[in-house]
């Protein structure tokens, strides 16, 4: 797990004896000139990237992806790594409603630009971290296409959701299993952006220029809709009584942005284990698509061998519910706290986490940290470790 600033980058290795290392690039957020970028040169070395798979539109998640794109050039003369194939949904693939077959008028065409410099104008107002500016954080699917990377390809080009790709073999030993978005998820995305054009006037077309709008008014949309979450996290006592009254869930509110309903989690499968990434999916949705997998629930919770936490920890994304389910000795958690407009991950979460049995043959669980979390020190009693059973581990490589 990069130090992706408040975001996720993470690259995934799976190595085996004699055979060639599978790799999986899930995102890639910010801090990429100082951290991302070097450490991709020095894991990769000319190796493939598998999957490229950008789970969503939010700045935490793409804002670098574009330029990493850029710096590694076209496909089959990649200078970083080769990329057998990207995951992302843009708006081109969200076709589920009719899409208008005329030729875009004169006017129209202007209304688009102008949207889409506007709102360009806009990005480039925020700190862009570094040596990237907001057209280089923006415009993905146009540098998708320009660099000529397979897209979408194990779908046939169409929407990455669970009703077009339940499983595919990345390799023989290798494979993932799609937990979202759905159909709905990806339908309301559409819609919502549909709703802006209306308002502008405007029926959309084929035309690229309108997959631009479509990722700079998400951009946009989602930093809007960021819930506040809970600023006041490092202000919440924690101790056992505290511990146990954060999980009966009284104050869950499930998430509701409809960017991150659209997220693409999933599980990876190798040989005998088996990891969970849940991206900033909704609980509710992984746990419907979970129990179609993992039919017997006298099996319950469903053990994994890491499990990448939601939405970097955030109590909306990860309910009391979602841990009846699914369980693990390795939680991993992808953030530096430093959310303009939240702390994750939230209290409340690592106390679902921690506050129940271990399961048969596991000593203790291990919440492992891409950064150090001062909003989180009152975990790191050593009392605490010992009546709930778990270890607190600060780093960015975990092997599994």
């Amino acid at each position: 797990m990069f130090q992706a600033g408040y975001g996720d980058s993470l690259l995934v290795q799976v190595e085996k004896e004699g055979g060639a290392t599978v790799n999986l690039m899930i995102d890639c957020g910010l801090n990429y000139k100082n951290n991302i970028l070097p450490n991709l040169k020095r894991l990769l070395k000319d190796q493939t990237i598998h999957r490229f798979i950008i789970t969503h539109y939010d700045k935490d998640h793409i804002q670098s992806a574009s330029k990493f794109l850029e710096d590694n050039g076209r496909f089959k003369d990649e200078k970083i790594a080769k990329i057998e194939q990207v995951w992302l949904n843009t708006f081109k693939h969200l076709q589920f409603s009719k899409r208008n077959t005329e030729e875009l008028s004169s006017e129209e065409t202007e209304k688009v630009k102008s949207y889409i410099s506007e709102a360009t104008s806009k990005s480039n107002s925020e700190l862009i971290e570094g040596d990237i500016g907001a057209k280089q954080a923006t415009a993905l699917g146009a540098n998708i296409l320009e660099n000529k990377y397979p897209w979408n390809i194990d779908t046939g080009e169409e929407a990455i959701c669970i009703e077009n790709l339940q499983e595919v073999n990345i390799t023989d030993n290798v494979k993932l299993h799609l937990l979202s978005p759905n159909k709905k998820r990806l339908q309301n995305l559409e819609s919502e952006f549909h709703s802006k054009l209306s308002k502008m006037g405007l029926n959309p077309n084929t035309e690229s220029v309108f997959d631009d709008a479509f990722e700079l008014y998400n951009l946009e949309n989602n930093d809007k809709n960021e819930e506040e979450g809970n600023i006041s996290s490092s202000e919440k006592a924690i101790n056992i009584r505290t511990i146990k009254l954060f999980t009966n869930g009284e104050n869950y509110i499930k998430d509701d942005s409809i960017g991150n309903g659209s997220s693409i989690s999933f599980i990876l499968e190798t040989e005998n284990k088996k990891v969970l990434f849940l991206s900033d999916a909704f609980a509710e949705d992984i746990i419907e698509e979970l129990k179609k997998k993992y039919t017997d629930e006298s099996k319950y919770p469903i053990f994994f061998d890491a499990i990448k936490i939601a939405h970097h920890g955030s109590f909306r994304n990860n309910s009391p519910e979602l841990f009846k389910v699914i369980d693990s000795n390795h939680f991993l958690f992808s953030t530096n706290g430093k959310h303009p407009k939240h702390k994750h991950p939230d209290v409340e979460t690592i106390s679902c986490i921690i506050n129940r049995s271990l399961p048969e043959g596991v000593f203790n669980r291990n919440l492992i940290f891409n950064y150090e979390l001062f909003h989180l020190n009152g975990f790191n009693d050593r009392n605490l470790k010992t009546e709930f059973n778990y270890e607190i581990i600060v780093q960015e490589e975990t092997v599994i």
